[in-house]
């Protein structure tokens, strides 16, 4: 606003007046920026349920596959066998022995001296080298050219330079006589043995030829095992498919007569933490929700949400969700009780307890009661969390669903509460112009009045002179 006199001409305070009358003008926005205010609040709101929706449709997801109850826990008796379990495994006991353990080939060369002062000696021959794999010839690496000049350190890294193709990396081994030239399979299992060949000079070198070969080998072989009285075989220690849902990791040879006595049981534990987590879920959702659509009658405060029918249906809707049984199974059934409030808590009375631990020990009901697939659409036939699921991701449904409707509509209303105030703002800027102009005119006129009673002041007074 630039700089008036306003009244300078009547002597009124004009700014004042106008000052007063254009706040009267703005009245309804502090209506307005507060509906503004709860809003953005509900907006704030509306992403918080989604968030909490969105992480009960989780757990939900996972208790409603049915994988969900066939968990289990292996154990081994000895050490030397390793048990990990990787799937659906059947409890129940296997016997374990190891044989032999896996390991990669590996040849040392003959030994080479090294001259004082050198670092490295010099294999002293030149020819072509070749390196091919045993159990698959036309995995065939060669041929790599070997100089005379040449350290073992050099012939290392040209062999390593084809090491992806052939398998097969070299290193240098010093000990007490000198230095060896060691190739070494890069994989355990008799399928990665491999054989050295090429010039006969190069072969004599190494020791792998000629008349006393002086190299020294260690053949590629297979993890052996007898798995319940039945012998198998893994290129590595880890046999991964041998028995179902498990593997296990032979690290030592078993002493003969005392397998490994490998269990498996229940995983009970790990099924009661699923049904919390998804417990835990649906409670923070329930308690959120009952939150903002209480009214507390003491502090006399309604929640953010207290009365939208949105709102409240779905409160309605999460714990119908709840309501239904699958062939007379309920949550009650499974020692779960829906507490204060719509709160699922684990039963705490002798008889919960007692419910609980027998149904854990009997996964199959577990998974009708909550991963049943039956019917779409027809949730009297579906499992608990299938249903939970169905229900949660239809509420977040990209778009269409209830969150990103009402957001969508939360925001066309704080739009349209934008535009109000705007009009508000231009309406009290006309007023202003209106009154700044009346003002002036009525300044103008004054101010003429003043001059003019000035000039009658004068001459009666040199009238009254004279």
């Amino acid at each position: 606003m630039g700089l008036t006199a306003a009244g300078i001409g009547s002597g009124l305070d004009v700014e004042s007046m106008i000052s007063q009358m254009v706040a009267l003008q703005k009245q309804p926005l502090t209506q307005l920026q507060t509906k503004a205010s709860s809003i953005d609040t509900k907006i704030s709101t509306v992403g918080t349920l989604k968030s909490l929706m969105s992480t009960l449709k989780d757990s939900a997801k996972k208790l409603s596959d049915s994988s969900a109850w066939q968990l289990t826990t292996a154990s081994s008796s000895n050490t030397a066998v390793a048990i990990k379990v990787t799937g659906a495994a059947a409890p129940g006991a296997s016997e374990i022995s190891v044989q032999q353990l896996a390991r990669a080939q590996s040849l040392a060369s003959a030994n080479f001296a090294v001259a004082n002062g050198a670092t490295s000696a010099v294999f002293g021959a030149a020819g072509n080298l070749t390196i091919t794999n045993s159990s698959d010839p036309s995995k065939t690496t060669g041929p790599i050219a070997i100089t005379a000049n040449m350290t073992l350190d050099q012939v290392a890294a040209a062999i390593n330079q084809k090491s992806a193709a052939s398998g097969v990396t070299a290193s240098v081994l010093q000990d007490a006589n000198g230095q060896r030239l060691v190739m070494r399979s890069k994989d355990s299992g008799a399928t990665n043995a491999f054989t050295v060949s090429g010039d006969s000079v190069i072969t004599d070198a190494l020791g792998t030829t000629g008349a006393s070969p002086s190299a020294v080998l260690q053949p590629a072989q297979n993890a052996k095992a007898t798995v319940n009285g039945i012998a198998v075989e893994s290129a590595t220690n880890e046999f991964k498919k041998v028995l179902p849902g498990l593997s296990f990791t032979a690290s030592q040879v078993t002493q003969a007569g005392a397998p490994a006595v490998v269990s498996v049981v229940s995983d009970t534990e790990g099924m009661k933490k699923n049904l919390q987590t998804f417990m835990d879920a649906y409670n923070a959702l329930n308690d959120k929700l009952s939150e903002l659509t209480k009214y507390d009658s003491e502090s006399k405060t309604a929640g953010a949400m207290q009365g939208d029918s949105t709102i409240v249906g779905l409160l309605s809707g999460l714990r119908g969700v709840l309501s239904g049984s699958l062939g007379g199974i309920n949550l009650s059934d499974l020692g779960i009780q829906l507490a204060k409030g719509g709160k699922l808590q684990f039963g705490t009375s002798t008889s919960d307890k007692a419910k609980l631990e027998s149904v854990l020990q009997d996964p199959a009901k577990l998974a009708q009661m909550f991963s049943a697939e039956g019917e779409a659409g027809i949730p009297q036939t579906q499992g608990l969390a299938v249903r939970m699921y169905e229900f949660a991701d239809k509420m977040l449904t990209f778009d269409t669903g209830l969150f990103d409707t009402k957001t969508k509509s939360l925001t066309q209303l704080k739009k349209d509460n934008e535009k109000a105030q705007d009009r508000v703002n231009d309406q009290a800027q006309l007023f202003e112009q209106r009154m700044r102009a009346q003002y002036a005119a009525l300044d103008k006129k004054m101010g003429s009045y003043s001059g003019l009673s000035a000039y009658m002041s004068q001459q009666i007074s040199q009238w009254s002179r004279g």
